[in-house]
């Protein structure tokens, strides 16, 4: 049994970009989209990192120039340098002996060095607060420090 099948024409494929008798992917077409290379113009992050750019550079110099007056003239107190330079005046009770302030700041220092060996600070300060002696409070950060 021969099935009654109408003979179908050729497909011919038209070409959407030029209207030739291919298809629009392919690469010989005339109108085929190349790919542009990338413009070197401004583009939006370009221009606000411009924008940025001038700021940081006038606050670098800024700290530069403190840091040029602060390290010429002081002496060397165990401290990093600072950042600004703040022109408060304090009450009279509130000043603080440059000397004392630099052993303040190098005893805190030997604090982290000694609190960075505890384990569990979290666990280590709630049983420190449950106590008022401060011979029993070094007890017990001793103990978490030897991992006791």
């Amino acid at each position: 049994m021969k099935l009654n099948v109408p003979e179908q024409e050729e497909f011919t494929p038209k070409c959407a970009n030029c209207g030739g008798p291919h298809t629009a992917s392919y690469r010989g077409c005339p109108n085929f989209p190349k790919i542009k290379k990338v413009s070197t113009e401004k583009t939006f992050a370009s221009v606000l990192k411009e924008r940025k750019q001038p700021s940081t550079t006038t606050m670098k110099t800024l700290n530069q120039e403190i840091q040029s007056h602060t390290t010429s003239e002081a002496t060397d107190t165990g401290l990093p340098p600072s950042q600004e330079l703040a022109n408060i005046p304090l009450p009279a009770e509130f000043q603080i002996n440059e000397e004392e302030l630099a052993h303040l700041f190098r005893f805190l220092k030997q604090m982290q060095l000694i609190l960075a060996k505890v384990p569990n600070v979290k666990q280590t300060l709630a049983e420190m607060e449950k106590t008022e002696d401060p011979y029993n409070k070094i007890f017990i950060l001793s103990e978490k420090m030897n991992g006791t």
